[in-house]
Formats: structure tokens, C-alpha cells, sequence
């Protein structure tokens, strides 16, 4: 049924400064926009460049898109009331994405402010005995770094399109400037994330960083997740979303052309999605069963100016894509394929337990999807599974999935949430003020936490058993995500089993050293696309949702316990 249409006014009150989007406003104290009573209130923020953009798709579930009704509030949706307080409501704050305002109106903007996102653009390098490098904290974290080396993890924290990036100190900038002057070819390796877009440019031979550019993606002002840009693309949005980006990589390249070097080449490594949506794809088939990807081999970008060959890096399955490859390149777990053939039966052992010379590897990177691998040396099988916005930021709260998880913790440990996921009284109906600094979770921040952690440690046993259930002897977390995680607070909701305990390394930004090294090894010859592509073949990827076991282990998983 077609909704009735007729044009009000809405005052909109600058008194906030979210009005980045239109700087000859912002002396003024309000301004009246045009609405169409048929379509939301975010559409008229949007076309009048006062939102930069729906991080949920407009579906309500994120709750950053928050206005105050000054005049003519609007009786407040279902959804609205799950998201907001009583009081906020009794306030006149509804969403923008929900809300459709009939008659003339006063709003104030009251968006959440954006957290920071730190960017993680560099791997970890891993000694002999990995097991120093087990990350219980962001504080062990720097001390890590610190001991390592100067050069080990660079960090940005970025948001919206600002760039916070730490300082080095003088000897560190003496060393740098000495490197770039002896510098004469360069590789840029991007990693093109969902959420972040971070391009390092690195010296062929010997991959010393020369510079770095970080950005957040500017696709997020479609949805936050690839389903949300998946349906943007298909609704007609196919070229902007592919220029969105390329505007992203064609600053860091003008950036990197200003050190004088000499660029031989670029390496992409993304998600399937993303690296479709850059290509041009159509992605209609990324979003239905059987999901079937248009093109996940190695690929020539060849829709630019530059004259150096740009390179995306190949995928294993529209789930499974370029970055994870990335990482499994640079972390030696490809399968090599003269073994293939000769792998024998472990003993089955409790997962995680007793490492031997036969023990099996674990990658997890864990975002909007938690993709998994697991490989004993001669096999590898890969699967991911929908984490949804747990680990990239709580739906309401706001806050990063690592800190999530440190949050739940606590609330176990303080009798305030139970095992079933449930907040005692009072704050079953207020939420609760947690963490540092402080944020409120509500019911439903634990609910997405649980479903996250629920589909995550289930995939992860479903990997153990079809690989035959071996000895789990290291387990690499990648991304941000792993760098900040409190290892002992997943254990204790449950996200991972004790039994890996000492078993975990964080491993940096994985996806974007793995770009380098396939680039590099693409540019001197030592790797082509054929043999790249024959060790990816032997590579087993399967659906979680096809596994018979899976929903019980989900089910399973569900509870803090």
C-alpha cells in the first residue's frame, strides 16, 4: 500500500555542530528543509547533507541516527522504545531512520558521537615461542609492541575522516628518514576492510613501512555491513560505491607519490563483497543462496590512471575472500600442494589439548563476519559465519567488540548479568553504565554479543571435528579485534575454550601484510597466478549453515558459561 504524501516543513536547531555537511550554515541557529511525510526523516538528512549516512541500512538496529522532537514529537515506534530509555522518549528523541513526520515539526540533531576506531596497519612479527606474544590487555599490548621493535604495529585511530596517528620519536623519525632517502621502488598493500580502508606503502625488497594512509571506508554512509551495500549497489548505486572508494585509494596514492618513491605496483586485499563492489561486479548473487561470487581469482584492476599494475588479491568463496587469504600467505598456512596426498589420521584429542608436532593452526578474524581456517599442515579447511555488529561495536552501545566482551565480563563477575544472558533488576529495564569510558548496555547489546560468540565458538568446533578433531597447537587472532581483545574475558563468556589457553597470538593486521607479500612475490616472479590459484584450489570451504551439527553447538553456546 502506497503511503499518503504531503510536503512539511522541519526546523532543524544547529546548536550541536552536526552540520559538517553544510559549513556556510553553521553561523545560523536553525534551518527549514523540505520533507516528503512519505519517506523517513533520515532520507530529507541525507539529501540535504545533515547525516553522512545510515551505519544499519536505516533498519533501526544501530540507533546512532537519534533526533530530539522539539515540536510535533511523534509517538515513538516498537523498535525506538527497545533502543531508548523511557526518559529519552518522554524527551522527544526517536530515529531518523524510523521516524516519518506528517505535519510540521522542530528537531534537534542528537547523533551518537562516533567512537574511534584504532586501525591496526601492521602485523605483529611472531618469534619462535609465539606464546610471549598472548594478549591479555591493551597494556601488555604496548609493552609487546615496545619490546619488539619500533616498527612493529603502527596504530591510527580514526573517525569520521580524521587521522590520529602517534607520533614517532626523534630517533625513530631519523631511521625513517634515512630509509626513505636509500628507497628507490616502492609496493602499496591496502587493506580494504568494511569499516576501514589502511594503504602502507612499503619498500619492495625488504617491506620497511615508508608511509601509511588510513581511512575510514565512506561506503558506511549505505549500512555498516556488505548485506546493507549489497542492497545499495542493486538499488542503482553500483558506480558511486565503487568511486567512494576509489577516491579513498587515489588519496593515499597521490600521498605516497609526494615521498618520491618509485611505485611498482598496489595489492587489494578485501572481503568478496568488497573487492566485487571496487571490480564493478554485479552483487546481487552475494546476497541470496547459493551465493555464488562473479569472479574470486586473482585479478588486474585496470579502471585507473596509474602506471603500475594493481592487483586484487584472490578469494576462496563469497564468504571466505582476498583478506583472509592475505593472512593465511603471510602466516605460512596455504596448503602446499605435494602434501596434499600424504596426510595421515591424528589421534583425536579434546580440542585445544596437549600440542605436539602434529598439531593443527587456527586463524580467526573476527568483524561484522567471523572468518575461520584451520589447517594441520597438509589440509585446510575455511569457513565464516554472520557475527553481525557485536565485535565492530555493540548495536546500541557504541563501543568495539573487544571491549564488549571485557564489559560482559565484568558483569558476570559482579553477579549483575547472569549466564543466560540476562541483567538483573534494575538494570534489566534501564540497562546499565559500564566500562571506561562509560557506555549503556541493554538486554539487547548482551542478546547480539551472545548470538556473535554463539555462532563463532560453534564454528570453530565444527572446523576441529571435520578437520578430525587434531591437537590445536596456536591460534592466530587477527585484526584489531585481536590486538585489544582481554583474551582471559573471552575465555570467561565463553567466546573461545580455556583449553586453548596460552595458545593465543594476536597477529596484527594480517590482511594487509599479506597483500605486501603477494605483491612483492607477484612483482619478482616467485609467485604467479596459476600457482597461487592451485594452492587456493586444494582449500575445502563449507557453509556452517549446512552442518548438521552446527545450530545444537549454537544453541549450545548461547549461555556465559
Amino acid at each position: 500500500m502506497e503511503r499518503s504524501s504531503k510536503e512539511v516543513k522541519i526546523t532543524i536547531v544547529l546548536d550541536n555542530g552536526k552540520t559538517t555537511g553544510l559549513p556556510e550554515r553553521k553561523k545560523e541557529c536553525s534551518i527549514t528543509v523540505t520533507h516528503d511525510s512519505s519517506v523517513t526523516l533520515m532520507s530529507t538528512l541525507l539529501k540535504n547533507g545533515l547525516l553522512e549516512g545510515s551505519f544499519c541500512g536505516g533498519r533501526g538496529d544501530c540507533g546512532r541516527c537519534r533526533v530530539q522532537f522539539i515540536e510535533g514529537v511523534m509517538i515513538p515506534t516498537m523498535l525506538e522504545r527497545s533502543v531508548m530509555t523511557a526518559d529519552e522518549l518522554r524527551q522527544g528523541y526517536r530515529l531518523a531512520c524510523l521516524a516519518r513526520p506528517k505535519d510540521d515539526c522542530v528537531i534537534r540533531l542528537a547523533f551518537a558521537e562516533e567512537k574511534k576506531i584504532a586501525i591496526i596497519s601492521n602485523m605483529i612479527d611472531m618469534p619462535e615461542n609465539n606464546d610471549q606474544l598472548s594478549q591479555r590487555n591493551m597494556q601488555s599490548i604496548n609493552q609487546t609492541t615496545s619490546v619488539l621493535s619500533t616498527d612493529v604495529m603502527k596504530e591510527s585511530a580514526v573517525t569520521g575522516t580524521d587521522v590520529i596517528e602517534k607520533k614517532p620519536n626523534c630517533e625513530e623519525k631519523a631511521s625513517a628518514q634515512g630509509r626513505i632517502t636509500a628507497v628507490t621502488e616502492g609496493l602499496i598493500a591496502v587493506d580494504l576492510g568494511t569499516t576501514t580502508i589502511a594503504m602502507q606503502l612499503m619498500e619492495v625488497n625488504n617491506g620497511r613501512i615508508l608511509d601509511t594512509y588510513c581511512a575510514m571506508n565512506p561506503q558506511r554512509r549505505y549500512g555498516s555491513d556488505v548485506l546493507s551495500r549489497i542492497r545499495a549497489s542493486c538499488d542503482g548505486h553500483r558506480e558511486e560505491l565503487r568511486q567512494l572508494v576509489m577516491s579513498v585509494l587515489e588519496e593515499g596514492v597521490m600521498q605516497f607519490e609526494r615521498s618520491g618513491t618509485a611505485i611498482r605496483g598496489m595489492c587489494i586485499a578485501g572481503n568478496t563483497t568488497m573487492t566485487h563492489l571496487l571490480m564493478g561486479y554485479d552483487v546481487l548473487s552475494l546476497g541470496s543462496s547459493p551465493f555464488i561470487p562473479v569472479d574470486i581469482g586473482l585479478q588486474l584492476y585496470e579502471d585507473s590512471e596509474w602506471d603500475f599494475a594493481v592487483w586484487i588479491a584472490p578469494g576462496i568463496s563469497a564468504f571466505v575472500g582476498g583478506d583472509i587469504v592475505a593472512g593465511l600467505y603471510v602466516l605460512k598456512m596455504l596448503p602446499d600442494a605435494r602434501r596434499i596426498d600424504c596426510h595421515g589420521q591424528h589421534e583425536s584429542l579434546a580440542l585445544g589439548e596437549e600440542v605436539t608436532d602434529l598439531s593443527a593452526r587456527l586463524l580467526i578474524d573476527l568483524g561484522t563476519n567471523g572468518e575461520m581456517a584451520i589447517t594441520d599442515g597438509r589440509r585446510m579447511i575455511v569457513t565464516a559465519t554472520a557475527a553481525g555488529p557485536a565485535f565492530e561495536g555493540g548495536a546500541g552501545a557504541g563501543i568495539v567488540g573487544s571491549d564488549m566482551i571485557a564489559n560482559a565480563a565484568e558483569l558476570l563477575e559482579r553477579g549483575i548479568l547472569d549466564e543466560t544472558g540476562l541483567l538483573e533488576e534494575p538494570w534489566f529495564s534501564e540497562g546499565i553504565c559500564t566500562g571506561e569510558p562509560a557506555v549503556r548496555l541493554y538486554n539487547k547489546d548482551i542478546r547480539d554479543l551472545q548470538m556473535a560468540k554463539a555462532a563463532v565458538r560453534a564454528g570453530v568446533e565444527v572446523l576441529w571435528k571435520r578437520m578430525g578433531q587434531p591437537r590445536i597447537g596456536q591460534v592466530y587472532l587477527a585484526g584489531g579485534f585481536g590486538c585489544y581483545l582481554d583474551v582471559e574475558a573471552a575465555f570467561r563468556i565463553g567466546l573461545l575454550p580455556v583449553t586453548m589457553r596460552d595458545r593465543i597470538t594476536a597477529v596484527g593486521n594480517t590482511s594487509l601484510a599479506g597483500a605486501y607479500h603477494i605483491g612483492r612475490d607477484l612483482l619478482s616472479g616467485s609467485m604467479d597466478k596459476e600457482t597461487l590459484e592451485n594452492r587456493l584450489s586444494f582449500i575445502e570451504s563449507i557453509n556452517l549453515a549446512e552442518q548438521e551439527e552446527f545450530e545444537a553447538l549454537y544453541v549450545k553456546y548461547m549461555d556465559f558459561r
